[in-house]
């Protein structure tokens, strides 16, 4: 039995597994520190106030619910829904307002599991994904902390899975549109933008290969000369903008107003959104503070600047951290991966014009798995290189999925090497995933605040001066 029958045949098993170990390592000691940490300080807060029904959550001019705390009315209030009805169940401790974040943590790996089979089809690709997910220590630490970031994660990947139910890489010949479908990637779209407005990133994508669909539909319309012909393209066209305009604007356009029903709810006007949004805007636009962990997107892909979020000091001299810190196995293998296929894809584009046919020479290296992914990839972090205001590592949480598929489909490819490579082609796969997991075991108590003894910590886990 090959590698790859053995897998399909355990898939389900193997699943099952991963998932296993990725819960607990998201619920383990999820209490600890029983205090804010770091952002929960806002988004903690006022999810408090959400379970509450205090107007407070929406309102930008009040002084401080609690000590040394703000309300969160930056962010649209959907993630923090979730994390007022886990704490309605749990209270109102440091348990119950995490617990959101372990369990939306969770789905995302299931959902990196279904991305890659959706796109590869492959079931090894799809657990090697699954498992560099699980050992990432970004999203483990975004997993357990009460902010919004993998709550949008979670909700790009939904997404883009529906959204590949309208299968953008067919080409299509006439006017029977998987309504439904765009739809629901709709619906999934404006979860996204509700939880983080950088949500908005994954429709990015998305135009991206509905424009190429209507692009092909106005350029056959012009190269026919049948006048029938061309007037059912040309239709198919403004359907397929239509389509586009109700189902990926329209539609999330309501999810997120949607989303601020307690707001209205309590008695606020449409007055008071434009106003809040206003005031959003405003503030994310001209923010000009510094901060002493802040990070510019370059320094992301390659893990040179985490984030430092809660440290305690034990009587016997130990140190335990917890910092949004990156498995730097899983991030540096998945750049030189993403670099291989982008130059790859490149090449591709730029021999594009010698074919016979360059515009469908063009648009058959777009329709393919890896040009999605690695499209999606940038999408979710590139854009941030033009923030007007600061950064930090873990806004690169939503990139991760991509890359970690990326890694595997380029591992599975190394793996699948000729026999005449295969002693060096499967070493090389096998000690990856070994180094990831080591890696992993070791810098597992700096994103959990496991206690460690000092010299450990100094030597180990801030080796490199910006890592302190």
């Amino acid at each position: 039995m090959t590698t790859d029958s053995w897998i399909k045949k355990y898939y389900g098993s193997l699943l099952l597994g991963i998932l296993f170990f990725s819960f607990v390592t998201r619920i383990y000691n999820l209490h600890i520190p029983e205090r804010y940490i770091f952002d929960e300080v806002y988004h903690a807060v006022t999810a408090k106030l959400i379970a509450q029904n205090d107007p407070r959550a929406f309102e930008w001019w009040n002084p401080p619910p609690e000590k040394d705390t703000a309300v969160d009315w930056l962010h649209p209030p959907l993630a923090k829904y979730t994390q007022a009805l886990a704490m309605n169940f749990f209270g109102e401790n440091s348990f119950g307002w995490r617990i959101s974040s372990a369990f939306f943590g969770v789905l995302v790996i299931f959902l990196i599991a279904k991305l890659s089979l959706s796109l590869t089809k492959d079931y090894t690709i799809s657990i090697l994904a699954t498992l560099f997910a699980a050992l990432e220590g970004l999203l483990l630490v975004m997993s357990r902390i009460a902010m919004n970031d993998i709550h949008v994660t979670f909700a790009i990947l939904l997404t883009l899975l529906l959204y590949l139910k309208t299968k953008p890489f067919s080409v299509k010949k006439d006017l029977s549109h998987p309504i439904g479908w765009y739809v629901l990637t709709g619906l999934s779209a404006g979860v996204a933008i509700a939880s983080k407005w950088s949500g908005i990133f994954v429709l990015g994508i998305i135009f991206f290969y509905e424009l190429l669909q209507i692009a092909e539909q106005l350029y056959h319309t012009i190269e026919t000369k049948k006048r029938k012909i061309q007037k059912k393209y040309f239709v198919e066209a403004l359907a397929q903008l239509g389509l586009v305009m109700v189902a990926l604007i329209v539609v999330p356009s309501i999810v997120y107003i949607a989303s601020y029903t307690q707001m209205f709810l309590q008695g606020k006007d449409f007055t008071h959104f434009i106003e809040l949004h206003k005031q959003i805007w405003w503030y994310q636009s001209g923010l000009t503070a510094t901060h002493t962990y802040q990070s510019t997107p370059l320094e992301w892909v390659i893990n040179k600047r985490p984030v430092w979020m809660h440290v305690t000091y034990t009587e016997t001299g130990e140190r335990g951290d917890i910092y949004a810190h990156g498995n730097s196995i899983v991030l540096l293998a998945g750049l030189l991966a993403v670099l291989f296929y982008s130059f790859s894809l490149l090449k591709k584009l730029l021999n594009s014009p010698d074919s016979k046919q360059p515009f469908a020479a063009v648009l058959a290296t777009f329709r393919t798995p890896i040009a999605f992914t690695v499209l999606s990839y940038f999408t979710m972090w590139i854009i941030w290189i033009r923030s007007p205001r600061i950064m930090f590592f873990y806004h690169y949480t939503p990139a991760i999925p991509f890359l970690v598929i990326i890694l595997s489909i380029f591992l599975k490819k190394v793996f699948d090497l000729p026999e005449k490579y295969q002693p060096l082609a499967q070493a090389t796969v096998i000690t990856t995933i070994i180094l990831s997991l080591i890696y992993f075991i070791v810098f597992l108590p700096h994103w959990l605040g496991i206690p460690l003894p000092i010299k450990f910590v100094d030597s180990v886990f801030f080796f490199f001066e910006s890592w302190k």
